[in-house]
């Protein structure tokens, strides 16, 4: 079918408008009575999108006129009751109906927000006694727009993404399409921190949360995400710091911190890791410290290399025998869970002895379940608190990455439904301190970003 030259609003009775039955976009009962508060102050203003009587956008807003209608309101723009403007899409075919119903949705979702002139409009709009409930923000949100902490500083006005890279908040969102930008442009220097993994048994630290979400082993694997490095780094860690890793795994980690004029030792278990590692060298600039990896049980991290003076710890450790990595027998990935946890606190212990005073140290990890992911959870999150508190340290900060969903929601109805199992889709960032946090905060100065990380090539 032609495509029309112009669009032409009809009106049309909601109640012959077909809901598609297969719409993966979810309206909460919260969500439906904002939507009826936004028709309430500014009536309808988008039209539904149809193609015949099949609606392919404006769900949420015929649920809430529906219930409005039943409730004896009007609508402003809608001056039948019952009746609300249409536009028809019948040139698009079957399958494209479908993408763009999924597309509408998607689209406006990867937008973001300028922090700073959103804050402006609201606070303008309520210097105008306007009512800001109608426009979608809870109240908390609202509050934290409209009276941020501290003084109103040139410097707390400035957009958090602009001072921190990312808003430094409990949550972070590697699904945001700024965090994803980020990490096409270190992955396009040619990372490939999943070399060294071809063991049928072995997958990357980054890869702990497919298992968990029930997927399979694959020799294909995904790399730890080089933002939340980049973050860790520029965050925690002084200028020119020497970071340690003593789980070091694949190349990202020391890659990232090379870039970013960092010193970085690792130590991992595997001599071919290694080697894979050190291949990569070549992704490292001229000016940058070189990454040093070192073969080895990470157990006796603190008697080989006892000249190492770290300024940040950083890793992500194995989670448990979740994947196994080798079949090494001082692979941590072999051994039960009590047997794992000994060896674990060995090396976190060993760690931390070879990290200054007064710095930090951040540990991703995740929760894992018994039985390789059939059971309860095991607490392996609390283990590694309780670890670093041990040797000497304590929690500072906790967030929760918010990872990509991948194929999670294509199984979690299956797997909830037969176990009450959630997908799993975040994981845990532990920061914690050894010894004076004001000190720590101190050495590590100001969050200074705008480095030419990714210059473009040469013409």
């Amino acid at each position: 079918m032609k495509k029309p030259d112009q669009l032409t609003i009809r009106y049309r009775a909601a109640d012959e408008l077909v809901r598609y039955e297969r719409n993966a976009r979810t309206h909460s009962a919260g969500q439906i009575e904002q939507i009826k508060a936004s028709l309430r102050k500014f009536g309808w203003t988008n039209p539904a999108l149809t193609a015949g009587d099949d609606v392919l956008a404006g769900h949420g807003r015929l649920e809430a006129a529906t219930q409005m209608w039943a409730a004896g309101e009007t609508i402003a723009n809608c001056p039948v009751p019952g009746q609300v403007p249409t536009v028809d899409l019948s040139h698009l075919s079957a399958d494209e109906r479908r993408a763009y119903i999924l597309a509408d949705n998607k689209l406006a979702e990867n937008a973001g927000w300028d922090v700073d002139l959103l804050a402006a409009e609201l606070l303008d709009l309520r210097d105008a006694e306007f009512d800001l409930t109608v426009i979608g923000f809870s109240p908390d949100e609202l509050g934290d727009l409209l009276d941020p902490p501290g003084p109103a500083t040139s410097a707390v006005r400035r957009s958090l993404a602009e001072q921190f890279m990312v808003p430094p908040f409990s949550t972070l969102n590697a699904r945001d399409a700024a965090w994803q930008e980020r990490k096409a442009a270190w992955l396009g220097l040619g990372i490939q921190s999943e070399l060294g993994r071809n063991a049928p048994a072995y997958a990357s630290a980054s890869d702990h949360q497919k298992a968990e979400q029930g997927a399979a082993p694959q020799h294909r694997t995904s790399i730890f995400d080089p933002v939340l490095c980049e973050l860790a780094y520029r965050w925690f860690c002084p200028a020119g710091g020497l970071v340690l890793d003593p789980f070091a795994g694949g190349s990202v980690r020391g890659i990232v911190a090379a870039r970013l004029g960092r010193p970085y030792v690792g130590m991992e278990l595997r001599g071919e890791q290694v080697a894979a590692n050190r291949d990569q060298l070549h992704l490292v600039q001229t000016e940058d410290p070189v990454p040093a990896w070192h073969v080895g049980d990470s157990r006796q991290i603190a008697r080989r290399l006892p000249d190492v003076e770290a300024d940040f710890l950083f890793s992500c450790p194995p989670y448990a025998d979740l994947e196994r990595y080798s079949d090494d027998p001082a692979d941590l990935s072999t051994m039960d869970y009590p047997a794992f946890i000994t060896a674990y606190r060995e090396v976190v212990a060993g760690a931390v002895s070879l990290l200054k005073p007064d710095r930090f140290a951040c540990f991703v990890v995740g929760d894992v379940r018994e039985k390789r992911g059939t059971g309860p959870y095991r607490n392996f999150v609390s283990d590694t608190i309780d670890a670093f508190i041990d040797a000497g340290m304590r929690l500072y900060n906790e967030a929760i990455l918010l990872t990509a969903l991948g194929s999670a929601p294509i199984r979690a109805g299956k797997q909830f439904a037969a176990s009450r199992k959630l997908g799993k889709v975040h994981q845990n960032v532990l920061v914690f301190v050894k010894g004076d946090w004001k000190r720590a905060v101190a050495a590590c100065g100001d969050v200074v970003l705008g480095d030419d990380l990714f210059p473009e090539p040469d013409e």
